[in-house]
């Protein structure tokens, strides 16, 4: 696989362009992007297609002391920026301490700027022709590590939806690289997955979700159209998956706080944990307090411990 650096910093010009461009992006609501952290868009060449992704670093005082890695995986439709936007990542990475990786996908049909990736049985163009993602984040990961000080004891992954999906595939092929992994509104639609050690998994899914319903099955017809059709896991078999995987007991300790009901199986192998949070009412869309009673970035910070 051969490598190719091509942009360097951009400093803060490019934070300017990136909040102009998703000026009229619906996640413009949610949280604003902090000015404070140093950028850098990075290309690299994968299979000789070009590969993009975007890293936000603190200022830091110690720029040697190793730091965790947060890698975001947006939905089909999306991009890394619009993730940033929507996650609020950024603006917690910079007083806490911690890299954010935002990873694009390529293009996923015919409307420019709706990227996708290659999750198993989704999304559009990417899935059809078997784009490397699995080596694309592979070797992102790589050069992170070798450009940044990376504790890579504490790299950790979250997808939401197509980048859900892809975070399940990554942990099945790359499980090892991944301290945890967080999926939101995804599935598990791999067909063979062996990871190789059990590791600590959050699972957060709105049980009005239509687009990756929560009990399974096709996709909406809506999405079918951009994207194609796809059949999707049931949160409750992804759950199970995971539960076989670490060892957990097999009936979960649940709490009910407002619209979340949270399961946290217990007694894992290896001090992982196994949480599965269902959302009552919530539909496909990054989970926050003021649209869906919950939020989402909080407890993944919290589950990751970067917060």
């Amino acid at each position: 696989m051969h490598l190719h650096r091509r942009v360097a910093a951009l400093g803060a010009l490019l934070v300017l362009v990136l909040l102009a461009g998703c000026a009229s992006e619906p996640e413009d609501s949610g949280p604003t992007i902090s000015a404070a952290s140093n950028v850098t868009l990075n290309l690299m060449d994968v299979g000789g297609v070009t590969r993009t992704y975007l890293v936000r670093t603190p200022e830091v005082d110690n720029p040697e002391r190793p730091l965790p890695v947060l890698v975001m995986l947006h939905g089909a439709g999306g991009d890394g920026a619009r993730a940033e936007v929507a996650t609020g990542f950024t603006g917690d990475a910079d007083i806490d301490d911690f890299i954010v990786v935002y990873p694009y996908g390529t293009q996923a049909a015919d409307v420019p700027g709706e990227l996708s990736w290659n999750a198993g049985a989704c999304c559009g163009a990417p899935q059809r022709e078997q784009r490397d993602d699995v080596g694309f984040i592979s070797a992102m990961l790589d050069e992170v590590v070798a450009q940044h000080p990376v504790d890579e004891s504490r790299i950790y992954l979250a997808g939401f939806s197509n980048g859900g999906m892809l975070t399940y595939r990554l942990s099945c092929e790359l499980g090892e690289r991944f301290a945890a992994i967080a999926v939101i509104a995804g599935a598990l639609n791999v067909t063979v997955c062996e990871a190789p050690v059990p590791m600590s998994v959050l699972i957060i899914h709105g049980t009005a979700d239509l687009t990756v319903p929560y009990t399974g099955g096709e996709t909406n017809e809506r999405t079918a159209a951009r994207f194609g059709q796809w059949e999707n896991v049931s949160v409750a078999d992804s759950t199970a998956f995971w539960r076989d995987r670490d060892g957990c007991d097999d009936k979960p300790v649940t709490t009910v706080e407002g619209t979340a009901t949270t399961d946290d199986y217990q007694d894992c192998v290896d001090d992982t944990v196994l949480e599965v949070i269902t959302i009552a009412g919530g539909t496909h869309s990054w989970p926050r307090e003021e649209t869906q009673g919950f939020d989402a970035s909080a407890k993944i910070l919290s589950f990751f411990q970067l917060g």
